[in-house]
């Protein structure tokens, strides 16, 4: 590679790690001999760049800006009491005049994912101008391979963003030398159509198979597809229960559950690309190089101050909710014999012999805490060689998990919730038999199969089964907002919620970050916040 080539690299990939809003990324370019147009349509640079892409988009949803923020103020999770003294942090708990335009944890979560679309945006650009001018068919083949990872990533960003904040601005570039790009906020039509080409993009010439390393493959493609049509709002055009089964139809054979739910998130066992239940997922690693930081969040206070290499210690930020620990009969979600709780969920904290029972700061310390994501190779306790990665200090706040972003049990419920919407209710509940089955360690007894559901009831059940199953994996938002039942579920579970009582209909989008409406010159600051805010 040339010299020049690599510090263009270089500098684009640290703009993507760093923040940078939708607004001023297209104007942090290197200023070096070669021009944006020669630098993105040379093989040499797209190349490695668009597998910073995958790099960079893990970074964005890694720590509290990337995952943990996104998962406050639901009816699966909240904060822990001492994290609520944080009035700006709260307002995700308390839907109060905290959570407004000039909120840091929005402005964090909206920056974060924009340098990544952005210079998708830009690669995929380039890519297009390299086929249009590239007659020899494996140098085609490659330059189609990179555009549709790059265009897998970019959906993905915009899958959260529009999720999250509505209709967004969509980064489409012709010419790659003029910074001129319009960045106003455009219609749910026209950035789920943007979506919509990505994945359709993506599922025609990513590599097949399963998921080996950071790339996707064309199943993860699809499966979003399937998302996709659940997903996105009615009046974005593209609700469509039927075509969603249908996408999901496609991938049935190609992934299986695995045989015992409890190997899903043993950091010693399936999930490190090795799973025939990952549809995809991010690449995390134990030590400062590339961690989730997730465990930092998720443990508790009270054994982090037994030092931060006690891997089940922490800091409380995202606790889960009565309802999302508590068994049926005290009012929660779990059924008696559901193996998935005791993954899921740490009720018990005993740490090298000795139970700890008195909490040190807050009286939610020992409090169920999730447990997916703690981190045994991390512990002092833990021996070298199990430790593996954990090459820069026993500490929590290295937590590498890799992080399951879409399963294959996922995927099944999805598709069993279309087979319910479109009428067939009796083989929605044998697909969600199939995946209940599992959670009963392979043998489902007859009391806790579903049978005879009406349509409504279905609806109904099937949330709390997504809860149950995809605890804490990122979706419960998402799954909220598209049912309508966001304001109904975290008013009556989430404790914050309320207790405050002030969650309202519009709060089902966060408000657009003030540092975006001010320096986007394409925003108006009186006219482009979303209502309510």
């Amino acid at each position: 590679m040339k010299n020049i080539n690599i510090k263009i690299l270089t500098i684009v990939l640290s703009i993507v790690a760093g923040t940078y809003s939708c607004s001023d990324f297209l104007d942090q370019l290197p200023k070096t001999s070669l021009s944006p147009q020669q630098a993105y349509t040379d093989l040499n640079v797209l190349e490695p760049l668009v597998d910073g892409l995958y790099t960079t988009y893990a970074n964005a949803k890694s720590g509290r800006a990337g995952l943990t923020f996104t998962m406050l103020g639901l009816d699966e999770t909240k904060q822990g009491i001492v994290q609520m003294t944080d009035a700006g942090q709260a307002g995700l708990d308390n839907y109060d005049g905290m959570l407004n335009q000039s909120s840091s944890q929005v402005s964090e979560m909206w920056q974060r994912r924009w340098p990544t679309v952005n210079v998708a945006a830009q690669s995929i650009r380039g890519l297009e101008l390299l086929a249009e001018n590239t007659t020899d068919s494996t140098t085609l083949n490659k330059i189609k391979l990179l555009r549709a990872n790059a265009c897998f990533v970019r959906a993905m960003c915009m899958f959260e963003l529009t999720m999250y904040w509505g209709e967004v601005p969509v980064i489409e570039i012709q010419d790659l030398n003029n910074t001129a790009i319009d960045m106003s906020r455009k219609p749910l039509n026209v950035v789920w159509t943007q979506i919509f080409d990505d994945l359709t993009y993506a599922s025609q010439h990513l590599t097949k198979g399963k998921q080996t390393g950071s790339r996707a493959t064309v199943g993860a493609a699809i499966a979003m597809l399937g998302k996709l049509f659940m997903y996105a709002p009615v009046e974005s055009g593209y609700r469509n229960f039927d075509t969603a089964r249908g996408y999901f139809a496609q991938i049935l054979n190609s992934y299986s559950l695995e045989p015992k739910y409890s190997t899903l998130f043993d950091e010693y066992g399936k999930f490190e690309f090795n799973s025939n239940e990952s549809v995809f997922e991010l690449n995390y690693i134990c030590n400062s190089q590339a961690p989730n930081y997730w465990q930092w969040d998720m443990g508790s206070r009270t054994l982090a101050s037994l030092g931060e290499s006690c891997y089940i210690g922490g800091y409380d930020v995202v606790l889960p909710t009565e309802y999302a620990y508590k068994m049926q009969a005290a009012g929660g979600v779990w059924e008696d014999g559901d193996q998935r709780k005791d993954v899921s969920i740490r009720t018990d904290f005993t740490y090298h012999g000795q139970k700890y029972t008195i909490p040190s700061w807050g009286a939610d310390e020992l409090d169920p805490h999730i447990k997916k994501y703690e981190d045994r190779r991390l512990d002092k306790f833990t021996s070298t060689t199990l430790a593996t990665d954990a090459t820069s200090g026993r500490s929590i706040y290295w937590s590498g998990k890799n992080y399951p972003l879409i399963r294959f049990a996922d995927v099944l419920l999805c598709y069993a919730e279309c087979l319910n919407e479109l009428g067939n209710t009796t083989d929605a509940m044998t697909v969600v038999n199939r995946v209940r089955m599992r959670a009963w360690g392979g043998i489902l007894p007859a009391d806790k199969e579903w049978t005879g559901l009406s349509q409504d009831q279905f609806r109904v059940n099937i949330m709390d089964e997504r809860m149950r199953e995809l605890c804490f994996e990122g979706w419960r938002r998402m799954d909220l907002i598209r049912t309508g039942n966001f304001v109904k579920l975290i008013k009556e579970r989430n404790p914050w919620a309320k207790a405050k009582g002030t969650i309202q209909d519009f709060n089902v989008r966060w408000p657009i970050p003030e540092i975006e409406l001010k320096n986007n010159p394409y925003m108006d600051v009186t006219k482009d916040q979303n209502p309510g805010y």
